[in-house]
């Protein structure tokens, strides 16, 4: 099922934090390299990876042109984890990798928590 619409709200200092990784990637889309240039239709924006605006880790904020947005919007769903059977971009290995210490580090809080409930 795919998702259609993120239940989460933008947190206030958004366009702060959208203009801040924006300037990291030297206002370039990290994934085709073209820089931002609106009239040639080519805005770089900022995507969350795993759908949740509220979650503004660096891992999950690439800087993406509209074109690769949608592109990566469409077709990547973190939580599906597929990412063991297929190759992934290189510009791509790092968001990956904060996604999944992200996912350990959750996991490791609820395991702690049951430990903490039960002893």
């Amino acid at each position: 099922m795919r998702r259609c619409a993120s239940k989460t709200e933008y947190p206030e200092n958004w366009p702060e934090i959208a203009k801040a990784r924006k300037d990291e990637e030297s206002w370039k889309c990290e994934r085709c390299k073209h820089k931002h240039d609106p009239k040639a239709g080519r805005c770089l924006t900022v995507h969350h990876l795993d759908g949740d605006k509220s979650n503004c880790e660096k891992w999950n904020l690439p800087a993406l042109c509209q074109k690769c947005h949608l592109e990566i919007q469409g077709n990547v769903i973190m939580s599906q984890m597929l990412f063991p059977f297929v190759q992934v971009s290189k510009w791509f290995v790092w968001h990956l990798e904060g996604y999944k210490v992200n996912k350990n580090n959750e996991r490791n809080r609820q395991e702690n928590a049951l430990k903490e409930k039960y002893e």
